[in-house]
């Protein structure tokens, strides 16, 4: 029987085993769900890394003794060695990146990635980290990418199309920009914004109270603070449907670490306006990763039906047919659903005005100054025809 995002597949399940933290709540789960007859490995692989979680799986493998096939075996210890190196070189690049926006006088934070991993796991062998997330000002977005080019940087996104002092102007609207190393095959997504709509959490600012977090011996980075870094994790989440189960996993292994616990925190995300963001996030925990709750906490939070509704069309995204297969995009039309919740990620008309504003923000038009400053005024409709033509699959 086909899996769906209620029932998924043993596959599923024994990932989502693997996925718990810290290894003494997970070793137990894991090997009760190795032992399910029939366990297909290639799929576990395939799950593995659709979800970008090797660097977990690979631990609970080898923590727990699993006897599993030499091919996933292998691809588990070389996956583990990859991250466990290119995190190191992550770090390595943070730092002189860091060194050359201070130089610079540019304010930066580097956020998600080895700061999360650090902070959640407290070793840089066991997260994904895909690139290095930086914020700088807006105002110093110019500078910033001729320095990276300087640095040895080509940006991909934008792509040519956009002038480096053209820049500027797409992070207006737009939360970033994508640059990789060819050298080293680094990626850097830099922000001028931590979301891409500010009016989900208009607290997530450069501004914001920071601290410094030691990703490696001798090498410490500013990062946001504690009071921010859940209830934006909760919404960064939330607004992307949750479809990866790592970003879950990073969650949970925060929350293991955390000594107020998921309902201080839950409180606090709602005092800042995503309580639903969190609400989401901790029941997904809760009914996938073996997160405790106590009854009456997991009981008021399934009482309201939007936060019923999102965790359906979460579930929806991580498991059933997509449990081992990508989206095409994260413009798919099979994302049209995480589009349409993210409507309902916060209540008022005022946001949602602005999330519609965020889909149809239409950088490139507007860093190109396509239209006369009269007309400026379109841009929005622009926007909206370029992202109805992508969902219908008539524009990449």
């Amino acid at each position: 029987m086909a899996p769906t995002p209620d029932n998924p597949s043993p596959e599923f399940r024994f990932v989502c085993a693997a996925c718990r933290w810290p290894r003494a709540a997970r070793d137990g789960a894991v090997c009760e769900a190795a032992a399910v007859p029939g366990i297909d490995w290639s799929r576990v692989a395939q799950i593995t890394k659709r979800h970008r979680v090797w660097g977990l799986v690979a631990d609970a493998v080898r923590a727990s003794k699993i006897p599993v096939p030499l091919e996933l075996d292998k691809a588990l210890s070389e996956q583990a060695g990859r991250i466990a190196r290119q995190n190191l070189g992550a770090a390595a690049e943070t730092k002189r990146l860091g060194a050359m926006l201070d130089a610079a006088g540019i304010d930066w934070i580097t956020f998600k990635g080895l700061p999360v991993a650090i902070q959640g796991y407290g070793n840089l062998s066991v997260k994904t980290a895909n690139d290095i997330d930086i914020l700088i000002p807006v105002a110093g977005a110019e500078r910033t990418a001729a320095l990276f080019r300087e640095a040895g940087y080509v940006r991909f996104s934008p792509g040519p199309e956009i002038a480096d002092d053209q820049v500027a102007a797409w992070m207006q609207v737009s939360k970033e920009t994508g640059w990789r190393h060819p050298g080293n095959g680094l990626i850097v997504e830099l922000h001028s914004r931590l979301l891409q709509n500010p009016a989900l959490l208009p607290q997530a600012a450069l501004d914001a109270p920071r601290k410094r977090i030691a990703i490696a011996p001798g090498l410490d980075v500013p990062t946001m603070g504690d009071a921010l870094l859940f209830p934006y994790l909760f919404a960064h989440g939330a607004h992307h449907g949750w479809f990866r189960l790592k970003w879950l996993a990073d969650v949970n292994a925060l929350l293991a670490a955390d000594p107020l616990g998921p309902e201080t925190r839950y409180r606090e995300a709602k005092a800042m306006g995503v309580g639903r963001c969190a609400a989401q996030g901790l029941l997904l925990l809760h009914e996938m990763l073996g997160l405790d709750l106590s009854p009456a906490f997991a009981k008021e939070l399934r009482a309201d039906a939007a936060h019923r509704r999102l965790v359906r069309i979460a579930k929806a995204c991580l498991g059933g047919e997509f449990e081992a297969k990508d989206h095409a995009s994260p413009m798919a039309r099979s994302m049209l659903p995480v589009l349409a919740a993210g409507l309902l990620l916060r209540p008022g008309i005022g946001y949602k005005l602005s999330e519609l504003g965020a889909l149809a923000a239409n950088p490139a038009d507007r860093a190109t100054g396509r239209l006369p400053k009269s007309l400026s005024f379109l841009y929005p409709v622009l926007g909206g025809v370029r992202w109805t033509r992508r969902m219908l699959g008539r524009k990449p």
